[in-house]
């Protein structure tokens, strides 16, 4: 794979000079740092335009907005919220997200395109808990009087405001700022799963780049995103259209703040199949992806074999909360169990890269091959548990190993 720096210039997309015009720019830098978490969701809903079904046209990227999904037949008004310390309550959403999101709403309603329209609120971090906000998570419909006031006082006419519900989406639990770059890198892992590590990398900040030029790509504010995409909407085709199609005129106010599938294609190595459709939908739902689900796709699982481990995990982790609320050396005993199945792992994993000389299909499924030779020998699993944590059940121990890996100790392939 070749680096960054040599890459052929981007049509509609000058990225090394919007790149370099911010770096010189220390006000530049500032709003660039600012945008960085934002920045790395943009790049992980990019991937989902190589989705086979149901896929964006492209992305704007737009400071009051955030990001913006543009579909042939539908829009998604995206705000990425990030919180220092606490948690959601239907309060804070208020006063963070929803305030944009009804100004997107109007302004989507004035120009008769807001029945094409979601409007959405993904932020970093956990919901309050309390049975109001959960509620409102769950369906906005069910918002009180309280909301529905805060959102007449965000300038939606009160005859609006159920229309306006309707067409919420709430996401919490997004990546933490701490964790989405591991997230991301997985992800990319698992769709291009023969890149190595380094590869992944350089990859990651190229599409990173990208999506940071097209946030900073201009210091003033075009005009109305909706007003545009209600000009473009009935034009569009299947990409980002060319400046002199109508389409193209239309979005032109907002062209080097937009990312489409043909950019990412000629940023990426293609594809080695269409396997990761069901990652691509999650990714793009907002849903989350577990890291040791993402780490067991990137090593060739096939879906039965990650659903055998998720269920296994599932009962595992029953037994492992009733265990740390009952027995004082809990941690202790578990963390001796984990040295011993991670040393058990990672020799059959060694064994399998050795084996994958002769065999081709072990080669490209890894996970595959170090879970059938790990579970062909229940005896060997019942043995790492000497402390009887989970009374030596091969299944429960198997489990254990998936939560290791879920906490990045076991990546399903020879370190």
């Amino acid at each position: 794979m070749t680096d960054a720096k040599q890459q052929q210039p981007i049509p509609g997309l000058d990225v090394l000079t919007r790149v370099a015009a911010v770096e010189s720019d220390p006000t530049g830098l500032d709003t660039f740092a600012r945008y960085r978490w934002q920045a790395k969701q943009v790049v992980r809903q990019w991937l989902t335009c190589l989705r086979e079904q149901d896929r964006p046209l492209f992305l704007a990227c737009e400071h009051v907005e955030d990001l913006t999904l543009i579909y042939a037949d539908k829009v998604r008004f995206i705000q990425l919220k990030t919180r220092d310390k606490g948690s959601w309550s239907v309060a804070a959403m208020n006063d963070r997200g929803l305030d944009a999101l009804a100004r997107s709403y109007v302004a989507a309603r004035k120009k008769r395109v807001h029945e094409l329209c979601t409007f959405e609120l993904w932020f970093e971090g956990a919901t309050a808990g309390k049975a109001d906000t959960e509620d409102f998570v769950r369906d906005p419909r069910s918002a009180g009087d309280e909301v529905r006031k805060k959102l007449v006082a965000h300038k939606i006419p009160r005859g609006w405001v159920d229309d306006f519900l309707q067409r919420l989406v709430i996401e919490p639990d997004q990546p933490t700022q701490a964790h989405i770059d591991a997230k991301a890198m997985w992800e990319l892992h698992a769709l291009w799963p023969s890149l190595s590590h380094p590869e992944v990398k350089v990859l990651y900040e190229r599409l990173l780049t990208a999506a940071e030029a097209a946030q900073t790509a201009r210091e003033e504010q075009p005009p109305s995103i909706q007003a545009i995409l209600s000009a473009a909407l009935p034009h569009l085709g299947s990409d980002l259209p060319e400046p002199h199609e109508p389409a193209g005129q239309a979005i032109a106010p907002i062209r080097d703040q937009i990312l489409s599938r043909g950019m990412l294609l000629r940023m990426t190595p293609p594809q080695p199949g269409a396997s990761q459709q069901q990652l691509l939908a999650r990714i793009s739902a907002g849903t989350s992806v577990s890291l040791m689900e993402l780490k067991m796709t990137a090593a060739g699982a096939s879906r039965p074999l990650i659903a055998k481990m998720q269920e296994m995990r599932a009962d595992m982790e029953v037994e492992r909360q009733l265990m740390l609320a009952s027995r004082d050396s809990a941690e202790d005993d578990l963390e001796k169990l984990a040295r011993r199945i991670l040393r058990m792992a990672e020799a059959t994993a060694a064994d399998v890269e050795l084996a994958a000389v002769t065999n081709p299909a072990a080669a490209g499924r890894p996970a595959e091959a170090i879970a059938n030779a790990l579970l062909s020998q229940p005896a060997h699993l019942a043995h790492c548990d000497r402390q009887n944590i989970f009374d030596r059940d091969e299944f429960f121990v198997f489990g254990y190993l998936g939560h290791l890996s879920d906490t990045c100790r076991f990546g399903w392939r020879a370190s």
